[in-house]
């Protein structure tokens, strides 16, 4: 009867077992124990069997490496329709499904009949996606994408990762984009790589600030510099090896041989490292001009000076023999204008901030978020961190001046979250579409239902990782969403026996 005491807790009962258990229990702790719980002491030793077969069962080692759960599932027409979607969502070709369905849930199904209810998920994602309209005012980005022949318009927020517009069209004019931007809500910024089609658009839509992409111009730059490093190191290796060859010899002619190739390769190499001194020079002075803020000020850069200077170092590069030299020097004449368009956004900004708490603190909260900024971007040299360290510790004492131990970390966090934003580029929507591209690539053949399934799936599903984990873009642009995207779909939830 001992073991149906409502008035034993488990707990207690736990610890009657481990006593009683215990190879160092003390002489006549059964006596005890029975006495303490008013219990016979058969029940007593009741108690300490059941717990030693619960210890036996819990503590059995199991198989190495991870163990699937077993269980059994409902296998119904609303099941197969799930599975559909959830393998057409993550990108399985609609044959594969057909595989996976049958593999997995020991059910086949048609080709036909899969395409079917492709469509009719399509159908649904197309008018979630054209009655949700978030407007939370932030920074917009767009890039075209090109599958199976036809252009394809993304447009994305740069705070939520929301798709406000993925659209596939027969042309990509600039009328074509801008009738798709038009539909757009209100946004202080748009960004984009400097496609002629789309910024064209953007012209024709008026949007308020255009903002070309830094990346697209720093990218092909910097791997520029990079193959030319190559080239020169070969062409040092070339020349030593030559060199090599040179001590080896013990003919005059030989010697003479390998004098002559020597003359000729250090020849080269002196012209391969002059040719990357003088680029990596003006790939820094380019790189240089990337900076959000001023680290010695702690304000905006002058726009107008930094464009000038871009602009002479395209005119440098338009002397230099090479495609990829009149291809910079294209962007850097032509895009430098644009390159800047983020700052007559910013600035206001920064200035309800500098209001708020006060000029010389914000400016030295910035200098410091661009000090830490260039320490990720590059390695530097000793000197150079040694400057930024004096820099930093200078800032940082500016700022605790105006604010105070305390308040200086709520100034911090907000000047943080400003400048961490996305400003100069399309970099994000660009990342969307990478995960876009495999999907379309493993299609023959791809129309807009297929982008509005990819459009629905990326706003409702939360991301897995990084700073928005846990989140969907839809939650992250105000919209209330639910845990399981497919029951948005029409389907019904899963069923567990």
């Amino acid at each position: 009867m001992g073991m149906r005491r409502d008035d034993i807790s488990a707990y207690e009962r736990t610890q009657i077992a481990l006593t009683i258990l215990s190879p160092k229990r003390c002489h006549g702790e059964v006596t005890h124990l029975a006495n303490q719980y008013h219990l016979s002491r058969k029940s007593i030793y009741a108690i300490a069997n059941r717990g030693y077969e619960v210890l036996v069962k819990l503590l059995k080692p199991e198989g190495h490496g991870p163990q699937g759960k077993e269980g059994p599932i409902k296998v119904d027409r609303n099941r197969v329709v799930r599975a559909v979607g959830q393998l057409t969502l993550a990108g399985v070709s609609q044959r594969n499904v057909v595989d996976c369905v049958e593999e997995m849930l020991d059910t086949s199904v048609s080709l036909g009949w899969v395409n079917g209810r492709i469509a009719e998920l399509e159908k649904v994602a197309s008018s979630w996606n054209q009655h949700e309209h978030p407007d939370i005012g932030e920074s917009l980005s767009g890039d075209e994408l090109y599958a199976n022949g036809q252009p394809n318009l993304m447009v994305i927020g740069n705070e939520s990762l929301y798709i406000y517009a993925l659209s596939r069209q027969a042309s990509c004019d600039g009328e074509t984009w801008a009738t798709i931007l038009r539909r757009l809500p209100d946004s202080p910024q748009f960004a984009s790589d400097a496609g002629t089609g789309l910024a064209a658009g953007v012209k024709e839509a008026g949007l308020k600030v255009h903002q070309l992409d830094w990346d697209h111009l720093l990218r092909p730059i910097w791997g520029q510099q990079t193959r030319l490093e190559r080239q020169a190191y070969a062409a040092l290796e070339a020349l030593e090896q030559r060199s090599e060859l040179f001590e080896a010899a013990s003919t005059e002619k030989r010697l003479q041989n390998h004098l002559d190739q020597w003359d000729k390769l250090n020849q080269e190499a002196e012209e391969k490292m002059e040719r990357l001194d003088t680029f990596t020079q003006l790939a820094q002075q380019v790189d240089t001009c990337f900076a959000l803020i001023d680290e010695q000020t702690g304000q905006l850069p002058n726009s107008t000076v930094s464009i000038a200077q871009l602009q002479d170092v395209g005119r440098q590069l338009l002397s230099w023999s090479g495609r990829i030299y009149r291809k910079l020097a294209s962007n850097l004449l032509h895009w430098a204008d644009k390159l800047f368009t983020y700052q007559s956004v910013l600035r206001p900004a920064l200035s309800r901030l500098s209001t708020q708490y006060g000029h010389q603190a914000v400016q030295a909260l910035c200098a410091l978020w661009q000090i830490e900024a260039h320490q990720k971007r590059h390695p530097q040299s000793l000197c150079q961190r040694i400057e930024w360290r004096y820099l930093w510790e200078k800032q940082l004492d500016t700022a605790i001046q105006w604010l105070g131990d305390k308040q200086i970390w709520q100034v911090w966090d907000a000047v943080q979250q400003l400048l961490g934003r996305s400003w100069r580029g399309s970099m994000l929507v660009e990342c969307v579409n990478s995960l876009l591209r495999p999907r379309l690539d493993k299609r023959q053949h791809t129309d807009q239902g297929c982008l509005d399934l990819f459009h629905f799936s990326h706003n409702h599903y939360p991301f897995k990782r990084g700073k928005r984990k846990g989140y969907s873009p839809a939650q992250l642009a105000g919209l209330h969403d639910v845990d399981d995207p497919l029951t948005l779909l029409g389907l019904a939830p899963k069923v567990l026996l």
